[in-house]
């Protein structure tokens, strides 16, 4: 007997993941009762069906106005006030950057 080419492994997967979407039962669950391995089925899930990322999935982190900021790099410990300046901080931290070892 032959070993099942690439699609149909992609069709029976998901005929599987469809299966399992439609009875509305959580995946570990219903790979238990359909005696389908969780993991293999959790692979070929994300395989077919990549979860895509959604802007509401990220925040954005403030630091507290009222905090220093702090860098140590290369052996050099630097402090800024939060009130400096944004471009003078961008242009410290190219500086560093640049700096060879």
């Amino acid at each position: 007997m032959s070993s099942p080419t690439s699609e149909e492994k992609y069709l029976k997967w998901r005929t599987l993941i469809e299966k399992q979407r439609q009875s509305g039962l959580p995946a570990s669950r219903w790979c238990l009762e359909n005696k389908v391995n969780l993991h293999t089925f959790r692979y070929w899930k994300a395989k077919l069906f990549p979860k895509q990322l959604e802007k509401s999935s990220f925040i954005e982190l403030k630091p507290k106005s009222s905090e220093p900021i702090s860098l140590r790099a290369r052996g050099l410990h630097i402090r800024l006030d939060s009130s400096c300046d944004p471009h003078i901080r961008k242009q410290l931290l190219v500086f560093i950057g640049e700096m060879s070892c």
